[in-house]
């Protein structure tokens, strides 16, 4: 019913937990846009090397598996002086999903010597359409049409290439949406109280202090700001934060970490975009977001899957599947170990 994917519920660490079978904790893929004490700012980084797990096509190309990636996090470049057989690079937002379908199915019909036996492509899907005008936006429908339009000639170039008796196709996505509400403008409170801080993150916000022995004064500054505004939201020293997250990762997990529900966020817009965005808010415009726990059913993802090894009478033992598994799924699909850091389960 749901792929359930991990905290925070967000693009970058979702695409790499599939990746690599694990959680963020391991992989360090925090957030989107996070702060290590040792290495400085990642913001939607293509460097590879700040993954630290083995991701899904590094380990089939170990293991003798030739491997494609057409934009997905984490594939740009060489993962710690490794290289994939095919990779497309950089990111390009633009790129139209009809040229990914022609690429893809160029792979598709390469001799079996060249063929790549893994390929990952990351589409569009609707993400931005719920950002910029809210989850039960008519707008998604006419998106998703687009995107159906591009699947259905991928699907058909399989047909025509007649590989679907040695192909699976696997389609998910890596997060869900839902409506949220003015920004919380923690940084700037922690300013006005003079605690000198950097704020990471919207729906799981990480708080670095320039000075730790301002720890309990910066935590009582947070707790007054979200008091008003997003009283059920939790303040956590960063070694604190809740194991049974999988966020604590010892030099990207913030001094404090701030934990709301929907609709919080804890970052604000400053300057005219932030009085657009506020205009915006106060006439009832309804923007969406997603990070939030995953345990929520607006958090949650699609998981398809058709094609070898996916019969008709195939029954799954849950209701949902996580991230996690994608990885460990695919490797028993082709026949090799799952990555080394991988703790998921196959699906079927």
């Amino acid at each position: 019913r749901r792929l359930r994917a991990g905290w925070p519920s967000n693009t970058f660490p979702g695409h790499v937990s599939m990746a690599t079978g694990t959680f963020a904790d391991v992989h360090g893929i925090v957030d989107n846009r996070f702060y290590d004490r040792d290495r400085g700012v990642y913001s939607y980084s293509s460097d590879a090397d700040w993954l630290q797990a083995e991701p899904l096509w590094i380990a089939a190309e170990r293991q003798g598996v030739k491997a494609a990636t057409y934009f997905w996090v984490g594939s740009e470049s060489s993962w710690h002086g490794h290289d994939h057989t095919y990779r497309i690079a950089p990111f390009d937002g633009g790129r139209l999903e009809s040229l990914k379908v022609e690429q893809i199915l160029a792979w598709l019909g390469l001799s079996a010597a060249d063929r790549p036996q893994l390929i990952m492509s990351y589409w569009a899907g609707v993400d931005t359409i719920g950002h910029n005008f809210g989850a039960d936006s008519a707008r998604l429908s006419g998106q998703l049409a687009g995107q159906d339009f591009q699947l259905q000639r991928l699907m058909q170039g399989i047909d025509e290439l007649d590989l679907w008796s040695s192909t699976t196709l696997i389609l998910v996505s890596d997060h869900g949406m839902t409506l949220t509400g003015p920004g919380i403008d923690l940084a700037g409170s922690l300013q006005q109280a003079g605690i000198s801080a950097r704020v990471f993150g919207g729906a799981v916000a990480h708080v670095f202090l320039d000075d730790v022995s301002q720890t309990m004064a910066a935590r009582e500054v947070v707790e007054q700001t979200i008091a008003t505004g997003c009283a059920d939201a939790r303040v956590y020293p960063g070694a604190e934060l809740p194991a049974a997250m999988r966020l604590r990762h010892p030099s990207r997990t913030g001094d404090l970490v701030v934990v709301g529900p929907p609709p919080c966020s804890f970052n604000k817009a400053r300057g005219f975009g932030g009085i657009a965005r506020q205009m915006l808010d106060d006439l009832g415009w309804g923007f969406g977001t997603h990070g939030y726990d995953p345990d929520l059913v607006d958090m949650g993802g699609v998981f398809m899957a058709m094609g070898r090894g996916v019969g008709p009478d195939l029954e799954l033992d849950e209701d949902e599947v996580r991230q996690i598994d994608l990885a460990a799924t695919v490797s028993k699909l082709l026949g090799i170990d799952p990555p080394a850091n991988s703790e998921g389960r196959p699906i079927f």
